[in-house]
């Protein structure tokens, strides 16, 4: 891996995107260009709503610039993409940081109860695998 995990070299920053794409659906989108370690759609902060923005951070920095250099300019689900490497603006600390749903028993992507958000109804690329767990180590007993 020739770049390593930079946040501010490996963010792509994508915008012109239709406004119902979900997290799991950008996830399958642009996965063929890298490992994406996470999605973030920007949204509106009183309706939830996307704002068709979304930045996406790729485990290394040449699958970042290989995908910003693919889809700037192309046509993706009717509308022409702009895409390119995120800015740096001090805020990739943030950005990186795991967020903890507390209330697993409702989707973050709809709302709704009885499914999360990898098989929510209203992704439009369809479910996706969750990431599998990662085993905890155990302590050791002196």
């Amino acid at each position: 891996m020739s770049g390593g995990l930079a946040p501010s070299k490996s963010t792509v920053y994508v915008s012109n995107l239709p406004f119902s794409l979900t997290n799991n659906d950008l996830y399958r989108v642009f996965s063929k260009y890298g490992r994406v370690v996470k999605v973030t759609i920007m949204k509106d902060k009183d309706t939830r709503k996307s704002k068709g923005v979304t930045f996406i951070l790729f485990l290394d920095k040449d699958s970042a610039q290989n995908c910003a250099r693919a889809i700037n300019n192309k046509q993706l689900f009717g509308r022409v993409i702009k895409a390119s490497i995120a800015i740096h603006n001090g805020r990739a600390a943030e950005f990186i940081r795991r967020r903890n749903y507390f209330d697993k028993s409702k989707c973050y992507e709809c709302g709704e109860s009885g499914h999360l958000s990898y098989a929510c109804p209203k992704n439009m690329l369809g479910e996706r695998e969750p990431p599998k767990k990662k085993e905890k180590k155990k302590k050791k007993k002196i």
